[in-house]
C-alpha cells in the first residue's frame, strides 16, 4: 500500500510542473467601439378626450359613453384594432355651474396607431367623431430591440475595424475574439426631431399632417480580440 502511495505521490509531483507550463501568452487586442442607428417610429400613441355636462349624472353619462362609441367606431374604421384601443380615463363629477347642480362625465381613450404614414388621418377621423380634445402623439417602436440591435451591430463593425488598425500597427492580425460586452456602459436612446400634430378642424379641408421623424439608438461595446504575428 506505501508503494501505491509513494507512486501516485511522484506522479502529482512530475504532473504540477507541467500544469504551470499552461499559461496561454496569446497576444491580445481590447478595444471599445461605438454605433448608432437612425430609424423611423413605426408605432404612435394618442389620447382622445370626452367631456360632457348635463343637469343628471345619468344623462352626462349617456352623453359621453354616446361620443365614446362614435370615435371608437371611427378608429376602427381607420384600420385600429380593438386590442389597440384602451380607456385611460373615466369620472363623473357632481357641481354647481351658474348656481345649478350639474354632472360632468369625461373619459379617454388612449389609442395607438401601427400605420404611422396615415395617422393624420385617423387624428382627423377620431376628432371629426366629436373627440373634445387630443393629446399629441407619443412615437416608439412596435419591436424596440431593433433599434439597439442594429446599433450594436454598428459599433461591433467599429470595434473590429479600430481592432485590425491597432493590430497592424504592431505588426499582428486578428485572429478571434476572446469576449464581448455588450454594456461595458449604460446604452443610450436618444429621441430625435419628432412631430407633434393637432386634431384639425371640421370646417377645414386640409388634413392633418403628422411628422414622426426619427428616432437614434447607440450602443458602446468592448470586444477584446486574440492576435497572431501579421
Amino acid at each position: 500500500m506505501r508503494t501505491v502511495f509513494a507512486a501516485l505521490a511522484a506522479t502529482l509531483l512530475l504532473a504540477a510542473p507541467a500544469a504551470a507550463q499552461t499559461t496561454d501568452t496569446t497576444p491580445t487586442i481590447a478595444v471599445d467601439g461605438n454605433g448608432t442607428a437612425t430609424l423611423v417610429p413605426d408605432i404612435a400613441d394618442f389620447q382622445a378626450g370626452v367631456l360632457r355636462r348635463a343637469p343628471t349624472s345619468s344623462a352626462a353619462r349617456h352623453s359621453a359613453n354616446a361620443r365614446i362609441a362614435a370615435i371608437v367606431k371611427a378608429a376602427k374604421a381607420q384600420g385600429v384594432a380593438d386590442a389597440d384601443i384602451q380607456t385611460s380615463g373615466l369620472s363623473i363629477e357632481r357641481g354647481r355651474f351658474h348656481h345649478r347642480v350639474r354632472y360632468t362625465a369625461s373619459q379617454s381613450l388612449t389609442i395607438r396607431s401601427r400605420d404611422v404614414a396615415h395617422l393624420g388621418a385617423l387624428l382627423d377621423a377620431v376628432a371629426n367623431a366629436g373627440a373634445d380634445s387630443l393629446e399629441a402623439p407619443d412615437f416608439g417602436f412596435a419591436d424596440p430591440s431593433i433599434g439597439q440591435a442594429a446599433a450594436e451591430r454598428a459599433a461591433l463593425a467599429d470595434a473590429r475595424k479600430r481592432a485590425d488598425a491597432a493590430a497592424a500597427q504592431v505588426g499582428l492580425k486578428i485572429t478571434g475574439v476572446r469576449s464581448v460586452d455588450l454594456d461595458p456602459q449604460s446604452a443610450e436612446f436618444e429621441p430625435g426631431a419628432s412631430g407633434g400634430s393637432s386634431s384639425s378642424d371640421k370646417a377645414s379641408s386640409a388634413p392633418t399632417k403628422v411628422q414622426p421623424g426619427t428616432q437614434e439608438f447607440s450602443a458602446t461595446v468592448r470586444v477584446v480580440y486574440t492576435a497572431a504575428p501579421a
